[in-house]
Order: structure tokens, then sequence, then C-alpha cells
């Protein structure tokens, strides 16, 4: 698992890894990718490390990453954590 993301320490990905069994059941109930990024934002997964996972769960390869990327983007449990993103990006253009 993760063998192609270069510069994940084994550290990195051994905390990742249970991370991705778990979130792999959550994928056949209704709400599906929603409740995993619920549960990653739960667990306090980064953003980054986010797209990590949900890459790994669709797949890994390497057409996977712009998925992931948008499913954690897009992801309501990231709303708010996104907005202050934005505002700080703004904040800091403005200087």
């Amino acid at each position: 698992m993760f063998d192609d993301i270069h510069g994940l320490t084994p550290e990195r990905a051994a905390r990742l890894t249970p991370l991705v069994e778990q979130s792999r059941p959550m994928l056949d109930q209704e709400e599906g990718m929603e409740a995993v990024q619920r549960f990653l934002r739960d667990q306090e997964a980064s953003v980054i490390d986010s797209i990590v996972v949900t890459r790994e769960l669709l797949g890994a390869g390497p057409a996977s990453l712009g998925p992931a990327k948008e499913i954690v983007f897009t992801s309501a449990a990231r709303t708010t954590e996104l907005k202050e993103h934005q505002r700080f990006v703004e904040r800091i253009e403005e200087a």
C-alpha cells in the first residue's frame, strides 16, 4: 500500500493504512465516499492525508489523484476547513 507515493515515510504510511482499511467498508454504505470523508475528518486526518487515503480507495493508479483531490475538496465534511484555508490564502494575497 502507498508504494508509489514518493516521500511518504514508513511511519506516516503505517498511520494511514488503518484509515484505508477502516474506510473501505464505508464505501458500500449509501453515503459512500462522503461517509469516508466525515470519518477522516473525525479522525483528524489532514486534507493531504485524506487525499492520500481517498486515492488509495480509488485504486491508487496514476489517474486517481485528480478525482481524489476533487472528492476531498468538494466534501461537505471539509467545508469549514477549506473556507478557513481560502480566507488565509486571500489574506496572504492581499499582503
